[in-house]
């Protein structure tokens, strides 16, 4: 191999400067969106102290009742913290640090009055994580068959 296809090809550790900084300005958007007080009071249907109290696990009419177009968004808003995880961190905390941050969040919720801590956004969240997870091992292991499989075997 030549010097300047050497060159030419981009080393894995050059892009996690990069992942880093994005990872970084996802979790500052996330934060900002989840915990800062909003200008205005929403009407509260909340347990008292929201995730922590075991009544609003088990309040069925509040696991239905609810928005499903807040529990897409909130799946959607946690998939970034799976791949970000799974391209950043390594074993247990892969799966650790985006559960950590959905209970940080649900948590810090509790005492302000604009925000609403629920179950069913912690799943709702846990599952995007997950998710985002599984997209990044499905990607990772579909790299490796390609490079595996012999080029004339490839459609």
């Amino acid at each position: 191999m030549s010097t300047s296809t050497i060159r030419a090809t981009p080393r894995v550790g050059a892009t996690l400067p990069i992942i880093a900084a994005l990872a970084t300005a996802y979790l500052a958007a996330v934060l900002w969106l989840t915990v800062r007080p909003l200008p205005w009071v929403t009407e509260t249907n909340e347990t008292p102290l929201g995730v922590l109290n075991p009544a609003a696990w088990l309040d069925t009419a509040a696991w239905v009742d609810g928005p499903s177009a807040e529990i897409v968004a909130n799946v959607v808003m946690f998939l970034p913290a799976g791949v970000f995880s799974a391209l950043l961190l390594r074993g247990g905390m892969r799966v650790l640090a985006p559960l950590a941050l959905t209970v940080f969040i649900e948590v810090v919720q509790i005492p302000l009055e604009s925000r609403i801590s629920h179950p069913r956004d912690l799943v709702a969240n846990a599952l995007g994580a997950m998710l985002g997870l599984a997209a990044v091992a499905v990607a990772r292991w579909m790299s490796r068959r390609l490079r595996q499989e012999p080029a004339s075997t490839r459609v």
